[in-house]
């Protein structure tokens, strides 16, 4: 679920990059250089520092950062004030994310000042949005993560509850790195290049996004643009769009069972002697993922089965979602995943996700998971 939007400034809420570029003109002019703006735009969205120094070396010219920075607060607003800079959308799309208590981050590489005066350019006031955060902030801007990172921080968030709003390779890639999903506006790229550099969502501009309300409105808008099938469950953090099994329930449980039984056999318990072997059937894929348990003189570096099984599922994969668990041992009634095993379980099993426990006399006990942890811990920012 997106709890967040994250927002680029400049080519993104607010039209503002020619004026940039206007300035930055004026400034390479007051020294002596004939600049254009050819020369402004593969430093974009990278901070002042690099706008003003990147330029330079592509002119030849030693500069003083400085100078070109006082330069460039001195002269803003004077052109930013002559024009309507919001951009369509804008104003309206932080609207609805007020009112759907959606969080609210301006992220962009800019001077603070120069965010909030856009702000107040655009009709906003600072109560508009939660948190600003600013290349000062920061020691390394775009295209590397922190400026994207701290904001999820700051929110206390998962980079896939944060959806980022960009419109430059840098600000994409930036988002991308923070394990965000992005959503690029079209304004300083076309939509060819903002697809082959991992943008998630392609749109023209803000306006392109409907009218919502309710976290759950988004949702259905998002999963519409993204591609996320309508489909999805949530199994514990994540929503998987379950596979349509092919094969009936009992061939699935029988090939899960076999498997377990086949990593039993090479469990590591030199201390306990107790063997476990697990297995995990994905949802999204249907593949059967198995695991032992792997004791340690160390007691707690123990990995039992059950995790086992399920961190090979995420290495493949990446995204779990658990239909079916199976965990074999040879204790007579079958053992049951420790209390530890359950909550990780419940990271990426619905309440209903089958949990079937065998002994090695044959016996054979069905639960679903939520009757065995009828109340997991699930992490605030996880709750829907």
């Amino acid at each position: 679920m997106i709890k967040a939007f994250l927002f680029d400034m400049d080519g993104v809420l607010a039209d503002t990059e020619d004026i940039s570029i206007a300035v930055g003109i004026e400034y390479f002019g007051s020294v002596g250089r004939k600049a254009e703006k050819s020369h402004f735009e593969s430093h974009l969205g990278m901070g002042e520092y690099e706008f003003f120094m990147g330029t330079a070396r592509e002119l030849g010219l030693s500069i003083s950062y400085k100078d070109a920075s006082i330069f460039f607060k001195d002269h803003y607003e004077d052109i930013a004030k002559k024009k309507k800079i919001v951009l369509p959308g804008a104003v309206e799309l932080i609207q609805n994310a007020r009112k759907a208590g959606i969080k609210i981050a301006i992220c962009s590489s800019a001077p603070e000042w120069k965010v909030y005066k856009n702000l107040e350019l655009m009709g906003l006031s600072p109560e508009s949005v939660d948190y600003v955060v600013s290349g000062a902030d920061v020691k390394r801007s775009k295209p590397n993560p922190d400026i994207y990172q701290l904001a999820l921080i700051r929110f206390g968030l998962a980079g896939d509850e944060a959806l980022v709003f960009e419109d430059t390779v840098g600000g994409i890639n930036a988002g991308k790195n923070a394990g965000c999903p992005v959503c690029s506006v079209t304004n300083t790229i076309n939509s060819e290049k903002a697809f082959s550099v991992g943008a998630d969502i392609v749109i023209s501009d803000l306006s392109a996004i409907p009218a919502f309300s309710t976290m759950e409105e988004f949702w259905n808008i998002y999963k519409d643009y993204s591609g996320i099938s309508s489909d999805a469950v949530l199994y514990g953090a994540g929503y998987i769009t379950p596979l349509k099994r092919k094969l009936p329930d009992v061939y699935v449980e029988k090939n899960a069972i076999e498997a377990a039984w086949k990593a039993w056999d090479n469990a590591y318990s030199p201390y306990s002697k107790f063997k476990v072997g697990a297995a995990v059937v994905s949802a999204a894929t249907g593949r059967i993922y198995s695991g032992c348990n792997v004791e340690n003189s160390s007691y707690g570096a123990t990995i039992c089965a059950e995790r086992n099984a399920i961190t090979t599922a995420i290495a493949a994969e990446g995204k779990l979602g658990i239909d079916m668990l199976v965990v074999v041992s040879d204790d007579d009634p079958p053992a049951p995943p420790c209390a530890v095993c359950l909550q990780v379980i419940a990271e990426f099993a619905k309440p209903d996700s089958e949990v079937i426990l065998v002994s090695l006399a044959g016996k054979k006990y069905k639960y679903k998971f939520s009757e065995l942890l009828p109340k997991p811990f699930v992490f605030p920012t996880m709750r829907n």
